[in-house]
């Protein structure tokens, strides 16, 4: 790794690192919610578009795969997969511990990432609740489509723009108490600003303008978060 790539790579921690507040906390709560997030719903959809398009030795690219629960619950169901995670955050990575066979984690930025992968190579990429915490996305989705197979799928779901009223509202904190301590005011609104980086059509737009085929866009969580299930 240059030297440009390494201090881009712990911008990139450091960015991370102020977006989860407590690391090692926000690591178990990615497994708390796993099922939360990987629901039934999200099983069907799995069946229905991306099984089909699974070779004989598929292989599934999950990008910011924290402590690589999904690694393993795609592992459990396609034996012979080749599930490999892409993270940077210390923290996630200790959290992960031993992964079942055939499942890995590569270490990279994704603000320019370089994925050891052939072009055409990979049968299905995921992407959830990862985009929001990025300043730009481009060359993730770019590399994406580069390593895609022809016919292969790119699943999105993440946080996209809604009023402040409806945010606030399902915060954990009481915006206009007095007693409210600014500090928790300016960690909030940075959240909210994070969150609300792309609205659902942002995030389409940047993947038509990768050349994706859009296959479904649709709103989640009352409008907070967005499925966009995309092909090359």
């Amino acid at each position: 790794m240059n030297e440009n790539a390494a201090s881009s790579l712990e911008k990139t921690k450091a960015l991370l690192a102020k977006h989860h507040r407590q690391g090692e906390h926000f690591a178990q709560l990615m497994k708390d919610t796993f099922d939360g997030r990987f629901n039934e719903e999200f099983w069907q959809r799995w069946d229905d578009i991306m099984v089909p398009v699974l070779s004989e030795n598929p292989v599934v690219l999950d990008l910011g795969t924290g402590p690589g629960t999904f690694l393993a619950a795609v592992a459990a169901r396609h034996p012979g997969v080749r599930a490999v995670g892409v993270e940077c955050a210390d923290y996630m990575l200790d959290a992960a511990g031993d992964l079942p066979q055939g499942c890995e984690i590569i270490i990279a930025d994704l603000h320019d990432p370089h994925l050891p992968f052939d072009d055409n190579s990979v049968d299905v990429a995921v992407a959830s609740m990862v985009l929001h915490e990025m300043h730009q996305p481009v060359r993730t989705l770019q590399e994406v489509f580069r390593c895609l197979k022809p016919g292969g799928i790119f699943y999105v779901r993440d946080w996209v723009r809604a009023p402040l009223k409806q945010y606030l509202d399902n915060a954990d904190l009481d915006v206009f108490d007095k007693s409210t301590s600014v500090a928790e005011l300016e960690d909030l609104f940075v959240h909210f600003i994070e969150h609300n980086r792309f609205s659902s059509d942002d995030l389409v737009f940047l993947l038509e303008k990768t050349s994706f085929q859009v296959l479904e866009q649709t709103p989640l969580v009352d409008g907070r978060h967005a499925r966009i299930i995309v092909k090359k």
